[in-house]
């Protein structure tokens, strides 16, 4: 009873629950990266993380990377969703966080200048959406295409107007620039992926840890229902903070063997 009368004060039920956190211990080479994630309330086969990361070796990285704006690997991923208080057959669901970690490598910046890395991050998602298979590009020539087929066709400025106000909408729009915050006394660089027509939205934290190597936490705020968003919005950004807050980079302990052990656990 009490259950359903927080559920229906708060508007949700779901969402990270910090009293169900899996403590995650990681090997990056010779350091020890740990953190509190809690535990997904999305039905999933159980599976197991590796826990141990040469981020600096080019060749593991090329073996095993990504490609999303710029190549990465994968360490982990949680997901929540938020769901109405009570749910019928009729209902659906508010939205869904999650929660993911990565590895990035380039060789274009030097990533312990914080300047550098706040540019390249952004310039990275630029290059990839207006490159020649981005969306833009396709927005770009799709309009371009159209005008050239009107009795009175756009020219020059009215021409790259119309272009710029349809990748608002259908492509990736400009970002604002990268910022610097301070967590655990360590400097992390933010930015935002945030469509103005759209309540969905992508967080970035990206953590140096060599000169060509970071740390990226991507958060993923995904809305199914905007006029439910607000319901929930505050408790997913106060759970996103929780989660930065509890990792924390520190020397990796000589009875480190001992991790392989403790942290093998299914996610």
């Amino acid at each position: 009873m009490f259950n359903l009368a927080k559920a229906f004060y708060r508007g949700f039920v779901g969402g990270p629950s910090f009293d169900n956190c899996i403590h995650h211990r990681l090997i990056l080479e010779g350091k020890l990266l740990t953190l509190d994630v809690p535990r997904s309330n999305v039905a999933a086969a159980p599976s197991t993380i590796d826990i141990s990361f040469p981020y600096n070796s080019i060749s593991w990285f090329n073996q095993n990377k990504k490609y999303l704006h710029h190549q990465y690997i994968h360490m982990l991923t949680e997901n929540w969703m938020y769901l109405p208080p009570i749910n019928t057959f009729l209902s659906r669901e508010f939205g869904m966080l999650s929660c993911q970690l990565r590895i990035k490598q380039t060789n274009e910046v030097n990533v312990f200048d914080i300047n550098q890395l706040k540019h390249f991050v952004i310039e990275s998602y630029d290059n990839f959406h207006w490159g020649p298979e981005g969306k833009n590009t396709e927005v770009k020539n799709d309009t371009t295409l159209e005008s050239s087929k009107r009795a009175n066709p756009w020219q020059g400025e009215a021409l790259k107007k119309e272009i710029l106000e349809r990748v608002e909408i259908y492509g990736y729009p400009p970002l604002p620039a990268a910022q610097e915050t301070i967590i655990n006394n360590r400097q992390w660089v933010f930015y935002q992926i945030k469509k103005s027509n759209r309540r969905s939205h992508h967080d970035f934290y990206c953590l140096p840890l060599s000169d060509h190597a970071f740390l990226e936490v991507k958060f993923n705020h995904h809305v199914e229902l905007p006029y439910k968003h607000k319901k929930w919005a505050g408790h997913a950004l106060e759970s996103q903070q929780r989660i930065m807050e509890s990792i924390k980079l520190s020397e990796l302990p000589a009875d480190h063997d001992n991790l392989i052990t403790d942290n093998s656990q299914g996610v």
